[in-house]
C-alpha cells in the first residue's frame, strides 16, 4: 500500500530486486529466498520473533545527486508491490524525465504519493479494526491452512515447549481454531488445532512459570511465558465453550451467527469516559467479550435467553426498607433495569429487577426531595406501575448519559399485547392441591401467610421484589402453598417469558391435540409415564390431574420439539402442577428446562452428566477422603445423577422436596451442589467403614427417608439446608460455569470416541480399511457434516446413518484427500464420483457407508475396479449408473463360452475364436470370457470418459506409457464407432435408426 514519505535509514536487512535512475523495491532478507545464508536465516528469526510486523517488500524514493531515502510504498506480497512498481513505471517516471531541478523530482513525487495515500484514507473511513490487526490477519491466513472466510479473535505472544526447549513464537486464537506459529533460524513450527478437537484445557505449573496445557485425542500442547496469562486463558476457555456448546446444540451445530453475533456500533457503558474510549483490535473479541458479559447478567438475574446486556454503571440505590443508601452497579439491557450491591461474605446484600414493561416515567430526581443523604443533581428516579412503586438511583458520574439511554431504550420498547387467535377456549387446571389435602395444617400456612405478607409491605412484591438477606430466611421457612404459584413464577424468570408470550401456551395445547403422526413417539413416551409421575399423590391418582400433566407435557414437546420429552420431566411438571395454575407451569419447566438446568432434559441427559463431573471436583476439594472411598465403591458417579435430575423430589419425602425447591427456584444450580455436599458430609463417618456399594447406597437412602423428622427447634431439612449455606456458600454459578467447560469437553470427547467405535464396528465389514482407518475416515467425515452430537445419537439410527455431507463438504475432502484430484478440472471427476455414490439421485447427500465405499476403492481398490468406477461416474442417465454400481459390490461372474451361444456379442467373439482354431486348436476349450456386466455407453459419455483419462495423466514413466496405451486405444475406438455408424442403423428397427446414426455405443 502507498504511504506518507518518510526519510528511512537503509540498512543490510534489505536487498534490492529493482531499480531506476529514482526508485528501488527492495525485499526483506530471510522471505521468498529459495536458498538462504546466515544474514537471511538471522533477520527472519528476529522478524519472527520480535513479531516486528514488518512488510516483505517496499518501494523506495531516492535521486541520483542525493543520499537520502524516502520509504513511498509497502506490501506484504509480491503481487501488490508490484502494482504499485507498475504504476511508478507508467505514471511517474515518463514525467520526471522532464523535471530539470532534483528538489522538484522530490517534491513532485511527495506530492502524487499523498494524494494516493488521501485517497486510500477514504476508502477505509469506517474501517473498525486496527491497522496493526489488519496485518496479523493477513499473516494469520498466510501462515496457517484454514478456510478464507475464518475470523481470526486475537493474538498472544508466548512460548511453546518442545520437549526441555522453549520455542518463542505467536498464538493465534480464531472462531474455531487454536494456531501457534514459530521461527528461529531456519526452522518453524506450526501447529493448527480445532477447538471441536480439544479434550482439556487447564492451567498448571510447570517449566518454572504458570502453563496452559492443551489436550486433544493424541497430544498435549504446552504454552507458556504469556504477557496475561489470565485474559488468554479467560479467551481460550470462552472459545472451547463456543465450540462445545455448538456440538451438542439441539438445533444443529455451527451457527456462528448465534455464538458470534455481526459487529454493531451498540455503546457498552462502564463509565462516562467509556464514551470516548480508543477502538479496540478485534471488532470481534469485543463482541465475544460482550456476549460473555450478556450470559452472566442473564444467569445472574434470570433474565430470557435473548436478552443482551447494553451496559453497566456504578451507583448507589435508595433502600427505603432500612433508610439508607447501597452501593453497587446498575445493568441496563433490552429489555429491564437491574441492580446488585457488592457481594458480601453471606449471600447477596439486595438484587433488584425492573421489567421496563412495568415502568411508566424515568426523571431526574427533583431537588426538593425529602430523601436524606441523597445528591439531587446526580440522581434519577424510575416510577413504575401499579404496586412496584418508586425506586432512586444516585452518584452517577454522568446521569445525563444514563438517563438518555434509559429514555431510548424505553422509546423502543413495545409491549406485548395479547394476540386474538381462533384457538377454541380450553379449561385449565387451577393448582391441584386446592381440590386435595396439603401437607401442612392449616395454621401452619397462615402463619406462613401472614410473615409473607409483612415482608412484602417492605420490601415490596411482584418482579421489582427488593431481594435482601431477610428473604432467605423465610424461604428456609417455607414458601406458604398459596404463594407457591406466584413466588416460583417470579423467582425462576419464567414471569418474563409468560409476559411476552401471550395466549401461547393455549395455541400449544390446541395444537398438540391436533398433532398425531410427528408427535406420536413422544406422545407415546408421556402417555407410559404419566401415572408413574407421583403416584402417592391423590391429584395424579385422578384424572384431572392426569389430564392437565397430560396437555403440560405434550405442549412443551410441541414448543421445544429438540428436547421434546425426556424421562424425569413428569415428576418435576407433577410437582409443578400442584402448586401453579397450568399456564405458569408450563412457562416454569420451560425455564427450568432451557436455562436452570440447561441440557439436563435431552436424549443423553448431557447437563446432568456435565454437572456430575462438576460435584465429583467439588467432592474431590472440599471432601477427599470421602471422594475416594467413592470411587473405589463404585458410587460417586451414579448419586448426583439421581439427585440433580429430579431436584431431590425421588430421593427424599416430598414434603421436604419442597423445600428443597423453593430454594433452587430463588439461588439457581449452586443450591444442589451445597445440598448433596452437605448430605455427605453428614454421613461421611458411616460411609467410610462401608464394604460396598450397597452398604453407602442403604446409608443414604435411610438418612434421606429420616427427613420428615422434626428437631425439636426446626425440621430437619430446614437445618440442612442452613448447614449447606454455612459451609459451602463459597460455591457460586461463576465458579460451576468454568467447570463445567472442563467436564463439557470431556462429555463431548466422550460421546464422540463413543460415535467412532460404534461407526468403525459396523462398517467394518464393507472394505479392506482396518478399524483404525475408519475411525480417521469417519472423524473426517464427520467433521465435514457440521452435525451436532445431539442430532447423531439417535437410538433408532446408527452412526453412519445420521451423518451426511453435501456436495461442497465433499470437494473439500477430495482436495486434500483424494489421489485423483489432479490436473487441470480435478473437481469434474469428483462431481461425478459424487453423484454415483449419493444417497439418491436428488438428494445431494453422501452417507458414511457410501463415503467409505468409494474411498475404498480409491485408495484399495484393484485397477480393474478403479477402471470400472471411472466408466460408471461417466454414465449420465441415472437408472443404468444406479444398476451398473452393483457390479462394484458384488465379485464379477465368469462365463463359459458354450453357455452364452445364443448371445449376438457372444456368438460374433466365438466365431472369431474358432477362425483361430488352426493356429491353437488345443487352448480353445479352455478360453472363458468375461462378459461386461456395465452397460453400454453411449459417444458423448465416451469422450467425456476420455476428457477424464487425459486429466489423470502425470509426467511419471509409467503414466506416460498409459498415455500412448490410451490415446491409442481411444483412436481405434472412435474410427471403430463411426465406421459403424450406417451399418448398425440396418440392424434395429426404423424407429430406432434416427437415434443410433447419431450416437454409438461401446
Amino acid at each position: 500500500m502507498w504511504v506518507k514519505p518518510s526519510e528511512i535509514l537503509v540498512t543490510g536487512f534489505w536487498s534490492t530486486d529493482r531499480a531506476n535512475p529514482y526508485f528501488a523495491l527492495q525485499r526483506r532478507r530471510g522471505h521468498d529466498e529459495q536458498q538462504s545464508g546466515f544474514a537471511s536465516l538471522f533477520v527472519a528469526t528476529i522478524d519472527s520473533v520480535l513479531d516486528s510486523k514488518t512488510n516483505r517488500y517496499r518501494i523506495l524514493h531516492q535521486r541520483p545527486d542525493s543520499e537520502v531515502y524516502h520509504l513511498i510504498a509497502e506490501a506484504d506480497s509480491r503481487e501488490e508491490i508490484e502494482e504499485h512498481w507498475k504504476w511508478i513505471e507508467e505514471h511517474l517516471m515518463p514525467t520526471l524525465g522532464g523535471i530539470d531541478a532534483g528538489i522538484d523530482v522530490t517534491d513532485y513525487v511527495e506530492c502524487k504519493i499523498k494524494s494516493l495515500c488521501a485517497q486510500v484514507d477514504e476508502d477505509e473511513i469506517d474501517d473498525f479494526e486496527s491497522e496493526k490487526f489488519k496485518n496479523a490477519i493477513k499473516k494469520f491466513h498466510k501462515l496457517f491452512n484454514v478456510p478464507a472466510d475464518e475470523k481470526l479473535v486475537t493474538y498472544y505472544s508466548c512460548s511453546y515447549w518442545r520437549g526441555r526447549v522453549p520455542r518463542q513464537g505467536w498464538l493465534y486464537l480464531s472462531v474455531n481454531y487454536l494456531c501457534f506459529y514459530s521461527y528461529l533460524l531456519g526452522k518453524d513450527i506450526t501447529i493448527v488445532l480445532k477447538f471441536t478437537d480439544i479434550t482439556s484445557l487447564e492451567r498448571v505449573q510447570a517449566y518454572l512459570s504458570e502453563t496452559i496445557r492443551v489436550g486433544t485425542r493424541f497430544h498435549v500442547h504446552d504454552f507458556s511465558m504469556f504477557r496475561n496469562i489470565e485474559e488468554t486463558y479467560q479467551m481460550m476457555e470462552q472459545l472451547a465453550n463456543f465450540a462445545a456448546k455448538k456440538l451438542l446444540s439441539e438445533k444443529g451445530a455451527f451457527r456462528e451467527e448465534d455464538y458470534f453475533p455481526a459487529v454493531t456500533n451498540e455503546i457498552v457503558f462502564q463509565t462516562a469516559e467509556r464514551k470516548t474510549a480508543p477502538k479496540v483490535i478485534s471488532q470481534l473479541k469485543r463482541d465475544l467479550d460482550a456476549k460473555t458479559r450478556s450470559e452472566h447478567y442473564r444467569s445472574r438475574f434470570r433474565l430470557p435467553l435473548n436478552e443482551r446486556l447494553d451496559g453497566e454503571v456504578p451507583c448507589y440505590l435508595w433502600a427505603p426498607y432500612s433508610r439508607s443508601n447501597v452501593s453497587g452497579k446498575l445493568y441496563i439491557s433490552t429489555n429491564f433495569v437491574c441492580f446488585a450491591s457488592k457481594k458480601k461474605k453471606v449471600y447477596h446484600q439486595v438484587n433488584l429487577i425492573i421489567p421496563f414493561r412495568d415502568i411508566m416515567v424515568v426523571e431526574k430526581q427533583p431537588e426538593t426531595s425529602n430523601i436524606p443523604d441523597i445528591e439531587s443533581q446526580s440522581a434519577l428516579i424510575i416510577i413504575t406501575k401499579e404496586r412496584a412503586g418508586t425506586f432512586t438511583f444516585s452518584n452517577f458520574n454522568d446521569r445525563e448519559f444514563v438517563l438518555n439511554k434509559l429514555s431510548t431504550l424505553l422509546s423502543q420498547y413495545s409491549e406485548i399485547t395479547d394476540l386474538k387467535t381462533d384457538t377454541p377456549t380450553i379449561t385449565l387446571s387451577n393448582p391441584l392441591y386446592l381440590q386435595f389435602s396439603c401437607h401442612d395444617t392449616e395454621e401452619l400456612q397462615k402463619l406462613k401467610e401472614a410473615s409473607w405478607n409483612n415482608h412484602f409491605s417492605n420490601y415490596g412484591r411482584g418482579s421489582a421484589i427488593y431481594r435482601t438477606n431477610e428473604l432467605y430466611e423465610l424461604i428456609f421457612q417455607g414458601i406458604p402453598n398459596s404463594l407457591r404459584n406466584e413466588l416460583w413464577l417470579i423467582f425462576s424468570g419464567a414471569i418474563h417469558e409468560k409476559a411476552a408470550n401471550p395466549n401461547v401456551y393455549q395455541k400449544l395445547v390446541h395444537e398438540s391435540s391436533l398433532v398425531k403422526t410427528i408427535h406420536g413417539s413422544t406422545n407415546d413416551e408421556i402417555e407410559r409415564d404419566l401415572y408413574r409421575a407421583l403416584p402417592d399423590q391423590k391429584a395424579f391418582q385422578q384424572e384431572s390431574g392426569i389430564s392437565a400433566l397430560r396437555r403440560l407435557l405434550r405442549a412443551y414437546a410441541c414448543h421445544n420439539t429438540d428436547v421434546g420429552y425426556c424421562q424425569a420431566m413428569n415428576i418435576i411438571g407433577g410437582v409443578l402442577l400442584l402448586y401453579m395454575n397450568e399456564e405458569d407451569a408450563f412457562w416454569t419447566l420451560a425455564a427450568l428446562c432451557e436455562r436452570l438446568l440447561p441440557d439436563y432434559y435431552n436424549t443423553k441427559v448431557v447437563g446432568a452428566l456435565i454437572d456430575q463431573g462438576v460435584f465429583n471436583d467439588y467432592c474431590n476439594e472440599y471432601l477427599p477422603d470421602l471422594y475416594e472411598k467413592l470411587k473405589i465403591l463404585g458410587v460417586a458417579t451414579c448419586i448426583s445423577l439421581s439427585w440433580f435430575l429430579t431436584l431431590f423430589i425421588c430421593v427424599i419425602p416430598f414434603e421436604p422436596a419442597l423445600y428443597v425447591i423453593d430454594i433452587f427456584f430463588y439461588d439457581g444450580i449452586k443450591v444442589l451442589f451445597q445440598l448433596a455436599l452437605t448430605i455427605l458430609k453428614e454421613n461421611q463417618d458411616r460411609l467410610l467403614q462401608c464394604h460396598d456399594d450397597g452398604d453407602a447406597i442403604m446409608i443414604l437412602t435411610s438418612y434421606l427417608d429420616a427427613l420428615t423428622d422434626e428437631d425439636e427447634k426446626e425440621k430437619k431439612i430446614v437445618r440442612l439446608i442452613k448447614q449447606s449455606y454455612e459451609d459451602y456458600n463459597d460455591i457460586n454459578e461463576e465458579d460451576i460455569n468454568r467447570l463445567r467447560l472442563k467436564h463439557r469437553l470431556k462429555v463431548v470427547q466422550t460421546m464422540a470416541e463413543s460415535i467412532l467405535q460404534s461407526a468403525a464396528k459396523n462398517t467394518l465389514k464393507y472394505t479392506s480399511f482396518t478399524e483404525y482407518e475408519l475411525k480417521d475416515l469417519f472423524y473426517v467425515f464427520k467433521d465435514a457434516s457440521r452435525i451436532s452430537l445431539t442430532e447423531a445419537i439417535d437410538p433408532r439410527k446408527l452412526a453412519y446413518e445420521t451423518y451426511r455431507i453435501g456436495r461442497s463438504e465433499y470437494l473439500v475432502l477430495c482436495k486434500y484427500l483424494s489421489p485423483w484430484f489432479i490436473g487441470e478440472h480435478p473437481e469434474d471427476l469428483a462431481k461425478r464420483l459424487f453423484d454415483t455414490y449419493s444417497i439418491s439421485a436428488n438428494s445431494n447427500e453422501m452417507d458414511f457407508i457410501n463415503f467409505i465405499r468409494l474411498w475404498n476403492i480409491l485408495l484399495n481398490g484393484e485397477f480393474n475396479d478403479k477402471l470400472r468406477l471411472i466408466f460408471i461416474a461417466h454414465i449420465e442417465e441415472g437408472k443404468r449408473r444406479d444398476k451398473a454400481i452393483s457390479t462394484l459390490l458384488e465379485p464379477t461372474t465368469m462365463y463359459p463360452i458354450s453357455k452364452t451361444s445364443d448371445n449376438k456379442q457372444t456368438e460374433a467373439v466365438t466365431s472369431t475364436e474358432q477362425t483361430s482354431t488352426s493356429v491353437e486348436p488345443k487352448e480353445e476349450e479352455n478360453v472363458k470370457i468375461k462378459l461386461s456386466l456395465l452397460p453400454l455407453m453411449n459417444q458423448t459419455e465416451f469422450i467425456h470418459l476420455c476428457k477424464t483419462m487425459y486429466n489423470l495423466m502425470t509426467s511419471a514413466a509409467d503414466d506416460e506409457n498409459l498415455f500412448h496405451a490410451l490415446t491409442t486405444s481411444s483412436t481405434i475406438l472412435f474410427k471403430t464407432g463411426e465406421m459403424c455408424k450406417p451399418y448398425r442403423g440396418l440392424e434395429d428397427d426404423n424407429e430406432n435408426s434416427d437415434e443410433t446414426n447419431n450416437q454409438w455405443t461401446l
